[in-house]
């Protein structure tokens, strides 16, 4: 069938002509005739020479406001401040320009005026035209260069009848790694309200790279939801949630199918820099670069209106799964010292198996951009090591990993193992979900020191989310550079039932040891630093980061900046409890040897690391009291409290003090 075609439109009169006339359409609920085909409704072809007011609006700054706090970098750490500036945002050519560029830009965020190291535009439709179901087509080209992030995507009209993100679902048509040119991501957001949420997609291949320009198409209709790249399918969907409840825990608790994919959502088109999809920009990314787009446009479908039909058999977190028995000695690790036989009776068929090692069963390798070796080492008892050539730009970007492990709701473990590296080191541990349950991190993500002789270690954690019969065990060994590192005699055991949520202390303060006096059995607190019991700190191992104590007070020296990242040095207290919709007061004195913004967050402890109070401190010389209020979106029993360090220009160096600290809820 040949598909109807939007003409071009002679003038930006006539597209607002019919603008005002498709939501008349909309509101009449008009179907498409039977066998008519898709229908034009909408459309934008970037004629004339500014941006159609009629068609979209700007969203400006650094982030948005949850309640009565600020959350900047737009919820992923973002870099680029948003502006309607031609600069930033354009017509030209029949063409869309968005364009992100590298400069200082001073502008309010959150009420208080900061200095952006990038800016870009962010157009969308809300308000002004939004739909249930259709096709959706906008032909784009894409720029290249590492921390860039383009994006076209759709984000619910009316976010309340199914509570918020994500829940009431995100539909990411297309979105590009600026490092990898020849690939998009095609991702449905959905479950439980953030930090219950999951999402599920896939990595599309784009013939010729992004820079090219391609046709993206979403065709949405009621219990399916399909991808095409130039006409060709490269996703179909038919299977999602949406809970009432949240954290919800039966399947008594999901909204009605195909909630929430049944409701209006805009369109929107913007192109970030930095943060957690691709990370930020380094020398290589261009000072300026541009995401273009031809034209927008929305079609009618002629069975938009067909009947969903049943609910799909899905898989929820709270669905029970097969449990794999621990072995007779109560270790939940198979093969924990990779000197199972493959002929093993205990290796099944579809065991996992690390390729090139022998006597692997059960253990699996995920990489991203990196390279890795691994091997058997007979001589260190069958240990596994890992010769990392290559490690990427983040902590699993070289995973070896176990999964099946049953981790049961209410119950303590233990993980112990082995450990050594070729080059002092630290690589992260951590117990928690697959994809379906977010990649939870029920045990926190715990940073393990690592030296060059076999040392054991250990770490507990109590099991607070629903039970997992798929849950993973990662060794996270990317991002440390080049070095390697050797695993053995890997154990995971519940030793117990899982405390419940810690106490205050006896002066009501939420944070232990919040004057630096404490020595805990059990607790070391900050390595070499008496008194820190309840503390921890981390670094990147590029800043040279150094901890002692003073007069009550806690004394942090950077010695090397990182000049992107402000969470490259870290404070941290974990197993702070908060409970849904209470406010909490949170106060502490801070000085800083040279004047430094630094990050102040409270928040989830792994999984989407969700912040519920993101907020800066200001300091100088003079110590100063800050002051902040929160209030808490989830129950938590085992939040985290965090000092993020404050970034400079390369080789700069500066030292924070900080005291008092102190955290209670609102009567």
């Amino acid at each position: 069938m040949t598909e109807p075609s939007f003409p071009r439109l002679p003038s930006p009169t006539f597209r607002l002509a019919l603008t005002l006339l498709a939501p008349l359409a909309l509101l009449t609920a008009c179907t498409p005739e039977a066998g008519s085909g898709p229908t034009p409704l909408w459309q934008d072809e970037f004629t004339g020479t500014t941006l159609n007011p009629a068609h979209w609006g700007h969203q400006t700054g650094n982030g948005f406001m949850n309640g009565s706090e600020y959350v900047s970098g737009w919820g992923n750490n973002e870099l680029e401040y948003y502006t309607d500036r031609p600069a930033n945002v354009r017509v030209e050519d029949g063409q869309l320009v968005i364009t992100a560029r590298k400069e200082a830009f001073t502008a309010p965020a959150g009420g208080t005026p900061q200095t952006f190291g990038w800016t870009s535009g962010r157009i969308r439709t809300a308000g002004k035209f939004s739909r249930t179901y259709g096709k959706f087509e906008i032909r784009a080209k894409f720029p290249t260069g590492k921390g860039l992030w383009p994006a076209i995507w759709m984000l619910p009209e009316d976010p309340s009848p199914y509570a918020s993100w994500a829940a009431n679902g995100e539909i990411d048509i297309a979105e590009g790694w600026g490092s990898k040119p020849t690939q998009v991501a095609h991702t449905l957001h959905y479950g439980g309200v953030w930090p219950n949420n999951t999402y599920s997609g896939v990595t599309a291949e784009v013939p010729g790279g992004v820079n090219d320009w391609h046709t993206y198409t979403l065709e949405w209709r009621p219990g399916e939801i399909v991808w095409k790249i130039d006409g060709q399918v490269t996703q179909t969907k038919t299977a999602w949630w949406s809970a009432a409840q949240n954290p919800p825990g039966s399947d008594a608790d999901l909204n009605p199918w195909p909630a929430p994919f049944d409701r209006p959502f805009h369109l929107l088109l913007n192109l970030a820099v930095g943060g957690n999809f691709d990370g930020n920009p380094d020398a290589t990314t261009p000072d300026a670069a541009e995401m273009r787009v031809d034209y927008v446009r929305v079609y009618g479908l002629e069975d938009e209106a067909r009947d969903p039909g049943a609910r799909p058999d899905m898989t929820y977190p709270w669905t029970p799964r097969p449990a794999r028995p621990a072995l007779p000695d109560g270790n939940l690790v198979y093969n924990p010292s990779f000197d199972w036989a493959d002929t093993d009776p205990r290796v099944t068929p579809d065991a996992t198996h690390l390729d090139g090692v022998p006597q692997s069963a059960f253990w699996t390798l995920f990489t991203l951009d990196s390279a890795v070796t691994l091997s058997s080492d007979a001589v260190q008892g069958r240990a596994l090591k890992a010769d990392i050539t290559a490690p990427g730009n983040v902590n699993y970007a070289v995973q070896v990993r176990q999964d099946g492990l049953n981790i049961e709701q209410g119950r303590r473990y233990e993980v112990s193992f082995d450990a050594w590296a070729s080059t002092a080191r630290a690589m992260m541990v951590k117990v928690g979900g697959g994809q379906d349950r977010g990649y939870a991190a029920y045990s926190g993500e715990q940073s393990v020191p690592l030296g060059t002789a076999r040392t054991r270690h250990t770490l507990t954690f109590d099991m607070k989310g629903t039970t997992d019969a798929a849950a993973r065990l990662e060794f996270n060994l990317g991002g440390a550079g080049a070095n390697a590192v050797w695993l053995d005699d890997v154990q995971v055991r519940a030793v117990g039932d899982a405390a419940g949520p810690r106490p205050p202390a006896p002066d009501g303060n939420l944070l232990y040891n919040a004057a630096f006096t404490q020595d805990v059995p059990g607790d070391p607190g900050i390595p070499g630093v008496p008194g820190t019991a309840y503390w921890a700190t981390w670094e990147d191992g590029a800043s040279g980061l150094s901890a002692a104590l003073q007069g009550g007070e806690i004394q942090l020296k950077v010695a090397h900046v990182n000049p992107a990242n402000n969470w490259h040095v870290q404070l941290n207290q974990v197993n702070v409890p908060l409970t849904q919709d209470r406010t909490y007061t949170l106060t502490f004195q801070g000085r800083a040897d040279t004047p430094r913004s630094v990050a102040v967050v409270v928040g989830e402890n792994g999984g989407s690391y969700a912040r519920y109070l993101n907020a800066t401190a200001d300091l100088t010389p003079t110590a100063q009291t800050f002051t902040y209020t929160f209030t808490a979106p989830v129950t938590n029993p085992s939040a985290q409290f965090q000092i993020l360090g404050a970034v400079g220009a390369p080789g700069d160096a500066y030292t924070l003090g900080l005291r008092d600290f102190r955290l209670t809820p609102k009567p």
